[in-house]
Order: structure tokens, then C-alpha cells, then sequence
């Protein structure tokens, strides 16, 4: 009985397909049902035909809106610097530059050994007792090789090789939600390298941030958090690296981590008011109004969901609508989790794009 009902169900509305015009399609379909019947009804539908469902998610986490310090360990580490030290007998030298290295080289091997991240390429060099290895490195897309003579710095007592490095990528980003495992999600977007290629991600570490200033966005112009790294206190790891965002675990549940909300299924968010939650440069994590304009029903995985649209006098006047560095706001709606900032229009930074917090919890 069911299924013959579900079955006149889909002839009436393919009927509808051809005998209506889309746009009013799409507004009688709106209107006829409520969100949980119409969601309800396309689950039934897709059992019906032997389409897979997406699951419910129906858990609690904790709320996000801080910021957070993000590095990524990638395919070797970029030199940004070359620099003198006083050596063991008192002379100024720089290893790096006498073996041939220079900026915007990027180190991939050391002794044979891979190069991850700035700290492995240290650690190598104050191991090797100022014996000379081999140093391989990409300039202009060609591997090449050479050898350097580590030298023992005077004043550290360290063994160093005389150069600055900057690992595959960091930056900052905005947290997202907090699972009670310890897990969380942050961006809403993936981090890419200079050429827009999603960085591969063996490792990567979470320290604190700090705000220390805002430049505001404008028309043709995405604006920015400034802030800096603690990098004593790293709190976490990153494990993955997606379309949907830069996933990791922290060592210990953060101590802002004092309120849970629930996650709201995809066809739950509509358009309407809505709260982002973020951290300024009063690094104070707070609530700001804005208006979700659309809200796409999604069955599969996607990173643009909803268009958002900030209505908060405070937010535009601080930091002129969406900017670099809130990536991962949390959006909130009707008391749930609805989802994360993502992305800015750059014509007009008042409206940004959102992905639905469903999609990043199934990562």
C-alpha cells in the first residue's frame, strides 16, 4: 500500500514537471510540504527506487567560532631566507649559500632523509656533528642536488645550515565544532597551495592564536584577520586536508569548550536569520547577525550550501562583511548547528558562501 501510494506520489509530480514552468515548480513544491514531510518523503522515494540515503546526524558538539593557528606538513619546506651566523672560529658563514641554495628553493630531502616540515630539517642538521650530507631541492620544477656542510653556530651551539624555511603552508582559520572524541573540523574549505592545488596533508600541527588586528574588506578586495602564532603551545594535530575542510584532533578538550548544540539535518536550515560566531581582535568569541538568502537541498556532499548575507552593523563596521581568517565560523540557526562559513564574494564582502555542518561531520 505504501509503495503503490509513493509510486502515484512520483506520477503526479513528474506530471507537474511537464505542465508547470520550473521556477513555479520549485515554489508549489516549497509550499506544499514542510521540511521534515519533503525530506521524509525523498528518503522513502530513493528506497523505493535502490538509491542510498544519507544518514541523519544525530549527535552534540561543542560550538566553535575561535580562531585557530594551522600548519600543514607537505612536500618539503620553501626557503624564505638566507642568513650569516658566527661559526666556531669566529667568522661569519652560511652554509646554504656556499652549497648554492636559494630563495624560493624548496627542500625536499636532507641525508637522504624526506622533508616534511621546517622542524624534521633542523632536527637533521643539529644532528649531523658538522659532517657534510647531501641536500636535495625543486628549483623551477627540476630536482636538484648538492652537498652542505652543517656548521656549529656560536652563540646557539647548534649545528645549522644558515637559512630560513617556511613549511608547505599555514595560516589562520576559524573552528568549527568540537566532538566530544576530541575530534574537530575547522575552514570549511580545503588549504591550497600558491597554485590553487589541494595541499596533500601527511601531518600538520594546531597551535593557540592570537588577533592582533583586522583589515577590512571592500569591494574587489577580501579583507583579513592579522594574528600570530603560539608556537609553544601547540594543541592538536591536523589529519586530513579536503574539499571540506582541515580536520584534526586536539591533545585535551580546549577550555572554551563549555557549551554543546546540537547538529541540524540539511533540511532543517532555512532561509532567514541566522548568528555566526567568530573571534575579532577584542579576542572575544561573539555572535553576530546575518541572514541565510539561500539554502540548497542537498542529497550529496557539496562545499557550497547556502549563501549568506551579514546584517550585523558591528561586524560590517569592524570588518566590512566576510574576511580571510573567518573561514569556519559556525552558523547557528533555531538553537542548532546549521553549518560554516567558507568563502567571500569579492565584489561584495557582505556575502560569502556556506557549507552545511552535515557534510563536514561525515569527513
Amino acid at each position: 500500500m505504501k509503495k503503490s501510494l509513493l509510486i502515484l506520489l512520483v506520477i503526479l509530480l513528474l506530471q507537474a514537471f511537464f505542465l508547470f514552468p520550473a521556477d513555479d515548480r520549485v515554489v508549489q513544491t516549497a509550499s506544499a510540504f514542510g521540511g521534515e514531510d519533503i525530506g521524509e518523503f525523498l528518503d522513502d522515494v530513493g528506497e523505493l527506487f535502490g538509491g542510498k540515503t544519507v544518514a541523519k546526524i544525530d549527535e552534540e558538539v561543542y560550538l566553535g567560532g575561535y580562531p585557530l593557528g594551522i600548519t600543514i606538513d607537505g612536500d618539503g619546506v620553501t626557503v624564505i631566507g638566507l642568513n650569516e651566523f658566527i661559526c666556531e672560529d669566529g667568522n661569519l658563514c652560511c652554509p646554504a649559500l656556499d652549497s648554492g641554495i636559494e630563495i624560493n628553493d624548496v627542500i625536499v630531502e636532507l641525508d637522504g632523509r624526506k622533508i616534511y616540515n621546517s622542524a624534521k630539517l633542523s632536527e637533521i642538521a643539529r644532528q649531523s656533528e658538522g659532517k657534510q650530507i647531501t641536500i636535495k631541492y625543486m628549483r623551477d620544477g627540476i630536482v636538484n642536488e648538492s652537498t652542505i656542510l652543517p656548521q656549529k653556530d656560536l652563540t646557539a651551539g647548534q649545528y645549522r645550515l644558515g637559512l630560513w624555511t617556511r613549511d608547505s603552508s599555514s595560516g589562520i582559520g576559524t573552528l568549527t565544532y568540537v566532538r566530544k572524541n576530541l575530534n574537530f573540523g575547522s575552514l570549511g574549505h580545503p588549504i591550497c597551495d600558491s597554485k590553487g592545488a589541494i595541499i596533500s596533508c601527511r601531518n600538520g600541527g594546531v597551535f593557540g592564536c592570537t588577533i592582533d588586528g583586522i583589515e577590512k574588506g571592500q569591494k574587489g578586495a577580501a579583507g583579513e584577520l592579522k594574528g600570530g602564532f603560539c608556537f609553544d603551545k601547540r594543541i592538536g594535530n591536523i589529519y586530513a586536508n579536503n574539499k571540506y575542510g582541515a580536520f584534526g584532533s586536539f591533545n585535551t578538550i580546549p577550555q572554551y569548550c563549555t557549551e554543546t548544540i546540537p547538529v541540524a539535518d540539511i533540511n532543517e536550515v532555512r532561509p532567514g536569520k541566522a548568528q555566526i560566531y567568530c573571534t575579532l581582535d577584542d579576542n572575544e568569541r561573539r555572535a553576530y547577525d546575518i541572514e541565510i538568502v539561500k539554502a540548497s537541498p542537498q542529497t550529496a556532499r557539496d562545499d557550497k550550501g547556502m549563501v549568506l548575507h551579514v546584517t550585523d552593523k558591528t561586524l560590517l563596521e569592524k570588518t566590512g562583511g566576510i574576511v580571510q581568517g573567518m573561514s569556519g565560523s559556525p552558523i547557528v540557526q533555531n538553537g542548532k548547528l546549521v553549518g560554516a562559513v567558507t568563502h567571500v564574494f569579492v565584489n561584495d564582502p557582505t556575502r560569502g558562501y556556506g557549507m552545511y555542518a552535515k557534510w563536514m561531520l561525515t569527513n
